[in-house]
């Protein structure tokens, strides 16, 4: 027998699951966009030391110049992507939140059921014992 309850229970759970795939996804985008932080962060490292031996080295300005303006361009990407990564962090918490509720939600249904369940037993324990009572009385009458 399909309830109310039941039905409820299979869209929380729906929306449970539904949930939990949002956060995986922006779990990944949130490490996603970390490794390219480390990546940006290292391609910096590496460019800020490559222009601090062509200064000790020679005083090619062309040289100087370029490297620069590349880690300026690396720099602005680092600004961009941590931006970015605030924004996918406030996503992740926001698809977290969601899942706690779905996860109460389907609480609630299972509480229901549950609920429904006892109150089910109780009346079909309560019914029997009626009957029994009722054939008790029955046969004391006849008895008489």
């Amino acid at each position: 027998m399909t309830t109310a309850w039941s039905i409820l229970d299979k869209i929380a759970e729906t929306k449970v699951e539904d949930c939990r795939v949002n956060v995986e996804a922006a779990n990944q985008k949130l490490n996603k966009i970390a490794a390219q932080k480390i990546q940006l962060i290292e391609m910096l490292e590496d460019y800020q030391k490559r222009l601090k031996e062509t200064q000790e080295i020679k005083h090619s300005i062309d040289e100087n110049i370029s490297y620069r303006h590349f880690i300026k361009q690396v720099q602005e990407l680092l600004e961009v992507i941590s931006k970015d990564e605030a924004q996918a962090e406030l996503s992740l918490r926001k698809e977290e939140d969601l899942l706690i509720e779905a996860l109460k939600e389907k609480k609630k249904a299972e509480f229901l059921i549950e609920r429904e369940e006892l109150e089910i037993e109780k009346r079909s324990t309560e019914i029997e014992q009626k009957n029994f009572d009722e054939v008790a009385i029955h046969r004391f009458n006849h008895q008489t």
